[in-house]
């Protein structure tokens, strides 16, 4: 294992904001290190935990040792392929103390103004727990950047779970910043495989234990679209590891609205069927009777629930 400690200026400085990157990918790894070396505000230390990538990130790291203050680790094994929460978790784990952590990527990129906007939003709101940034979508391919639906300022944990399953919001892991006896506290981030629904999941969880979402509404995370996200990965195998994930997500959902007294447990847990349903052709016969017998061991379904399942079986 390789440890380097990079500091600008050769200066030690305790700062309360950890940057994280979990990197793996070099393709637009210096756009994301030169969108955090631009910040306005150079309060914060950035912790980078190379996944064993086969790409030598150590030499596009080391351009920016006079310009971040940054922590850089190569890990002997690669972590992420098997389990990315726990790649996440262990990048995290490399941190000294800070009390907020943000967990960043290694190809989004942050406004410049992104720290210094985090700093001023907990000196007017010393009591929040979890600060999230509005976001971008920036399509690789074309360069084109599109807003997406924007926050409120203030949001509880309901409204953001219900708008996210409406549609009406869209999130990712890179634009929160989670106070750190809040992340420690309340388990960490919950572990699903290929992390699908995790950052989701989690997000919920600490807007609930932190009493809501403040949002930063002067400055934007983008959101990079491109061929290298898990997400448009639409082999079968994948797709069935989404859905179990989803299913898995779908039953920490119900478990958490019945403890909140939220009702309405449909809501909640329809949506891995919405997506054995849209990819009915994909998906072979017996593979969706694994799905939907997975799905009613999980989630015990209502009978109006089972009909729709057992339609399922047909179409």
């Amino acid at each position: 294992m390789q440890i380097l400690l990079i500091q600008k200026n050769n200066m030690v400085k305790q700062n309360d904001l950890a940057i994280v990157i979990p990197a793996y990918k070099s393709t637009f790894l210096a756009a994301a290190l030169d969108s955090i070396a631009a910040q306005t505000c150079q309060d914060f230390t950035l912790y980078i935990g190379d996944d064993c990538s086969p790409n030598n990130l150590e030499v596009i790291v080391d351009k920016y040792r006079d310009k971040i203050n940054l922590v850089y680790k190569r890990f002997d094994t690669n972590l992420g392929g098997k389990d990315l929460v726990a790649q996440w978790e262990r990048c995290i784990d490399m941190t000294q103390g800070e009390d907020w952590l943000w967990l960043f990527s290694d190809d989004d990129v942050m406004e410049k103004n992104c720290v210094e906007e985090f700093y001023k939003t907990i000196k007017e709101k010393p009591k929040a727990g979890l600060i999230h940034f509005n976001v971008n979508r920036l399509d690789n391919a074309t360069g084109k950047i599109s807003p997406l639906p924007k926050f409120p300022d203030f949001c509880s944990s309901k409204f953001y779970l219900d708008e996210k399953l409406k549609g009406h919001l869209i999130s990712f892991v890179v634009e929160f910043v989670v106070r750190r006896d809040v992340f420690f506290d309340n388990g960490r981030f919950q572990n699903f495989d290929l992390a699908w629904g995790s950052d989701f999941i989690s997000w919920v969880k600490f807007s609930d234990a932190a009493g809501g979402i403040d949002t930063c509404e002067k400055a934007k995370v983008l959101w990079r679209k491109s061929n290298e996200n898990i997400s448009p990965d639409k082999s079968v195998p994948i797709l069935i590891r989404k859905i179990h994930s989803l299913t898995d997500n779908a039953k920490w959902l119900s478990e958490f609205a019945t403890k909140q007294g939220y009702g309405n447990k449909w809501f909640y847990t329809k949506y891995p069927l919405g997506e054995i349903r849209r990819n009915k052709v994909l998906l072979t016969k017996k593979q969706k009777t694994e799905l939907l017998e997975n799905y009613r061991t999980k989630i015990h379904p209502s009978f109006w629930v089972r009909m729709v399942m057992f339609i399922l079986h047909f179409i």
